[in-house]
């Protein structure tokens, strides 16, 4: 995302993450889990938190989990889910729904390999870390040019709000994993006279 996005109105965003599913501790990029119970326990509290915000655009990754998670908190709202698959988590080929374990156990020197170099390497048949980046940023300029002023919740995934984060706070790659982005957890950006800043 970059930092200066040009001239506009102030607007906020609320950057989501979904709720927990039932495929928490495995690698969960692109694969299309639903929410698991306790997901869906988290969401009323989730919706009691961003009640506060007056909140005129949700927006989602067309991936379940965020889907989920976003009509609960539209429909708190009354307003509707415009999906943008742009907002879709890393893909990580042959890695989808393995554990670590299951991936060492798989290609060990691989495994270790990729860890070193985290994030630039991609999993076997995965997404490229910089095509990743690019279609975010991409993504993401696209819904904040429908805010017009507004405050919009995009409920997205722990990766998506990482590599915005990276951006926002100029940080380097390395610092990606450092970034805490828990289940049901969000953070707010405000732009103002065409720059972003992270609220609180």
């Amino acid at each position: 995302m970059p930092v200066d996005a040009g001239p506009c109105v102030s607007c906020r965003v609320i950057l989501v993450r979904h709720a927990h599913t039932g495929m928490a501790g495995r690698f969960c990029g692109q694969s299309d889990p639903p929410l698991s119970e306790q997901g869906r326990a988290q969401l009323p509290e989730l919706a009691e938190q961003l009640a506060k915000y007056p909140l005129t655009h949700v927006f989602s990754s067309d991936l379940l989990r965020c889907r989920e998670t976003a009509n609960f908190i539209a429909a708190k709202k009354g307003l509707t889910v415009e999906l943008l698959p742009g907002l879709r988590e890393l893909g990580f080929g042959e890695w989808e729904g393995l554990d670590w374990d299951a991936v060492s156990a798989r290609d060990r020197e691989y495994a270790e390999q990729w860890l070193r170099q985290y994030p630039r390497l991609p999993a076997p048949g995965g997404e490229d870390f910089g095509s990743f980046r690019e279609r975010v940023r991409n993504s993401f300029a696209e819904l904040a040019d429908q805010i017009h002023g507004g405050c919009a919740a995009v409920v997205t995934h722990a990766g998506v709000i990482r590599v915005l984060m990276l951006d926002l706070l100029n940080l380097p790659e390395s610092a990606l994993a450092g970034l805490e982005c828990g289940y049901a957890c969000f953070r707010e950006l405000r732009r103002e006279s065409g720059r972003w800043h992270l609220q609180g």
